[in-house]
């Protein structure tokens, strides 16, 4: 600014120590005297002295705001747990604590997800909120704040203590515990009934042998979800070339029978031509059927779910809409993808479903998001890097 502004004086006074030398007189040099015999050579005079100080001000060293937010923090850092980074808009980082150093940076850039909350914070000028996860099995919830126009904040912080992940798996044993009871209590009951029945009834037997197996399915499904979660954790992916849109129909076509008999209905709709991803085609089916299931499982009668595939530049983009009963407003935009949260008391699901998918996409380098409104429907947005632009994360 004081650049622009002693460019701008400087041309100003040249353009009136012009004017003094064209109309003075021939013996008179106003250049050199304290003559003010008009208003144009007392403006010389006073503009002169005010460049010369313009001049002397852009010559000395100054703070930017940039440093001051620097040394704002470095003042604050030895009472902060947290890890801090304070960035320019860019990602260019002016200062992070020794907390941040492991968990926010590769070298001198923020780490990937980072970078985008960084930039979500940047467009909207509003603070920008995710949990992420930043270290081998722990989450992290990061936030990014605008201090000024050019200047930001990352700052996270672990969701779980050490007690609180005692917490965390006390909790988790007691909901595994309590959602294996109920169907178990339901098996031996009507094992029981039939063993202790004087007489064979037809009618009951059958209604007593489909309780066992339904529930005996709702227990396999529960192994299945506890088995395949605990896999995530340490199985690699099996990375092969894949079309989106044919990955999406192996997940639709496993559920159209479902749909049809409970009078519900699939769509899907991709624009024309291939659409590549590089990606574990198992892992991406298991995730899609995931949220295919959940939106029939919670869709009325009249159930409709639109699969919308997008392609765009350095992306691609699935939506999941439904007309269902719609998701909590407490339980958005996180909490419905943490493990073991269930948005909605009745139904047979184990808190597991979205968690897994969350991993699985976030595997893969993508995202997901919710939004939703109570009695209207709910969108899951997958958002998954194209193979150029993809940083692959098997943790």
């Amino acid at each position: 600014m004081y650049r622009l502004l002693l460019i701008i004086g400087l041309l100003l006074w040249l353009g009136l120590t012009l004017l003094l030398n064209a109309f003075a007189p021939p013996e008179v040099l106003p250049l050199f005297t304290l003559r003010f015999s008009s208003a144009f050579s007392l403006a010389w005079l006073l503009s002169g002295a005010g460049i010369g100080l313009l001049a002397l001000r852009a010559a000395l060293p100054r703070r930017s705001a940039g440093d001051e937010w620097v040394a704002r923090f470095e003042g604050l850092a030895a009472y902060l747990n947290e890890g801090v980074v304070v960035c320019s808009g860019r990602g260019r980082v002016r200062w992070h604590n020794d907390a941040a150093r492991e968990l926010l940076l590769e070298g001198d850039t923020l780490v990937s997800n980072a970078g985008e909350l960084l930039k979500r914070a940047q467009s909207s000028g509003k603070v920008a909120i995710q949990t992420l996860p930043l270290r081998e099995g722990l989450r992290f919830s990061v936030q990014a704040l605008p201090l000024d126009r050019q200047n930001f904040a990352v700052i996270c912080r672990p969701m779980q203590s050490a007690s609180g992940q005692g917490a965390f798996y006390e909790n988790f044993i007691r909901r595994i515990v309590h959602d294996m009871r109920n169907p178990l209590a339901a098996i031996i009951g009507h094992a029981a009934n039939m063993r202790q029945s004087p007489t064979v009834e037809p009618d009951g037997w059958r209604k007593s042998a489909g309780t066992i197996e339904a529930e005996a399915q709702r227990l396999a499904r529960l192994v299945d979800s506890l088995l395949f979660d605990a896999r995530l954790a340490y199985v690699p992916l099996e990375l092969q070339r894949l079309d989106v849109a044919d990955v999406l129909e192996e997940a639709l076509y496993a559920h159209d029978e479902q749909a049809q008999n409970q009078g519900k209905s699939l769509q899907l709709e991709t624009p024309p031509g291939a659409m590549p991803l590089e990606g574990d085609r198992d892992l991406l089916v298991r995730a899609f059927e995931n949220l295919i299931d959940n939106s029939l499982k919670y869709s009325g009668e009249q159930g409709k779910l639109l699969v919308r595939l997008s392609d765009l530049p350095n992306m691609v983009v699935i939506q999941f809409s439904d007309n269902g009963e719609g998701i909590p407003p407490e339980y958005l935009p996180d909490r419905i993808f943490e493990p073991l949260v269930r948005a909605r008391s009745h139904g047979s699901g184990s808190g597991l479903g979205l968690s897994i998918v969350r991993k699985i996409i976030e595997m893969h380098g993508g995202t997901i998001s919710a939004q939703s409104k109570l009695g209207e429907g709910t969108t899951m947005t997958v958002r998954l890097p194209k193979p150029s632009e993809r940083v692959m994360s098997n943790g």
